[in-house]
């Protein structure tokens, strides 16, 4: 195995960790907030506190492991995610899940870092293959997790179950953490790094003079807008339509994930090699936009599975090629902070669909959210059929 296949392993390998630990978490957190008498619209806005959170500090990070590298940045958000899980596992209202998901979200420099690095160990013709690995890792994270955590909730969820799963997040970012430090080895130069006291990439700037890294940052934030709209209300939704708990809830993440992972594993970068990465996008946005609204009208499981496919489908086509799109707009020094810029546009939209996800529920219906989430997806359709972008050579 050559260093930068090793590298690349190393950080698959602690990027599935760290998501599986986050996996684990992730179904059970509706549930919780309701055992602490939380109204859908105030769980909603907990979930989000993180992705505020995110959206204030990843820029912060980006530029930071421009300058010291990538491996301290993954390792401090990683050690940032076992506090976060230790403290939500001794909360006592609603807002004490916000906070420390506030808190979580602060310190989540390590998903900009791993991408950055991922880049890093790249050039055009392997760039849709890295971040499709990197896309399979964060997507077996969420077959294992969710599993995982449906298996420790036991057949009756309590507060006591609750804990368990929130220990065992913990735990798994500390074991993340444990193999970035030993395994991980270091994927931007020296040489390559900007200096303290000089001149950074300016993100305004960058938008407001590279047209495509505007429209694939704006896509962005539509895609995971739509999606938290999605995974923030879904156990709400399966509660209320199917009579699910977080067990069902959880086996049902983990086969969306399931999918991903066959996907962004090595179906997205064959899909990348024979239609470019722009049509491989656009061919997912249209999915993701059929499995939105099939679940907006969804009331029982054969439906629901019908959707939930072509949902996984547009997933596993559209995440790695757009996030190889951005990639694609950086030149090497610049990695940091344009993927970083790209964790911002991501956290805005997981801000921006929690906020609106528990009102629309609560008003409108369990469909609505859904509903919503389609027409976020056809709008980033429509703006990812600009003109067409550079895809092979980064700029200069």
């Amino acid at each position: 195995m050559t260093p930068r296949s090793a590298s690349l392993a190393a950080l698959v390998g602690v990027v599935l960790i760290g998501m599986t630990g986050f996996g684990v978490f992730l179904p059970i957190f509706p549930f919780l907030a309701l055992e602490l008498d939380a109204t859908a619209t105030t769980t909603t806005i907990a979930m989000g506190a993180y992705s505020f959170g995110q959206l204030i500090a990843s820029p912060f990070w980006g530029r930071l492991s421009d300058r010291v590298g990538r491996k301290p940045i993954l390792i401090t958000g990683l050690i940032g995610g076992v506090i976060s899980y230790l403290w939500i596992a001794n909360a006592n209202s609603v807002f004490e899940l916000g906070a420390a998901r506030l808190f979580g979200g602060l310190m989540a420099g390590n998903v900009g870092a791993a991408f950055a690095a991922a880049a890093d160990l790249a050039d055009a013709k392997t760039r849709a293959r890295n971040m499709g690995l990197l896309g399979a890792a964060v997507g077996f994270g969420f077959i294992a997790g969710p599993a995982l955590g449906a298996l420790l909730i036991g057949e009756t969820a309590d507060r006591g179950g609750f804990a368990l799963v929130c220990y065992a997040s913990a735990a798994l970012a500390a074991l993340a953490t444990l193999a970035a430090l030993l395994l991980f080895r270091e994927t931007l130069a020296p040489e390559s790094r900007t200096q303290k006291g000089g001149e950074r990439p300016r993100r305004i700037g960058m938008l407001m003079t590279r047209p495509a890294l505007t429209r694939f940052i704006a896509v962005m934030f539509l895609v995971i807008a739509a999606q938290a709209l999605m995974e923030t209300t879904f156990g709400l939704w399966a509660g209320v339509e199917l009579r699910w708990g977080p067990r069902e809830v959880g086996w049902t993440l983990a086969a969306l994930g399931a999918g991903a992972v066959v996907l962004q594993g090595g179906g997205a970068g064959a899909a990348a090699r024979a239609f470019g990465e722009r049509l491989t996008l656009l061919i997912g946005l249209a999915l993701f936009a059929a499995g939105f609204g099939g679940l907006a009208v969804s009331h029982e499981v054969a439906t629901m599975a019908a959707s939930l496919t072509a949902l996984t489908i547009g997933i596993g086509l559209a995440t790695p090629a757009l996030n190889s799109l951005i990639a694609a707009q950086a030149a090497e020094k610049e990695r940091g902070a344009v993927m970083g810029l790209s964790q911002s546009a991501s956290a805005l939209g997981r801000v921006a669909g929690p906020l609106g996800a528990g009102a629309l529920f609560d008003t409108l219906g369990s469909g609505a959210p859904f509903a919503a989430a389609a027409l976020l997806i056809l709008a980033a359709l429509f703006v990812a059929l600009g003109e067409p972008a550079r895809e092979a050579t980064p700029l200069p």
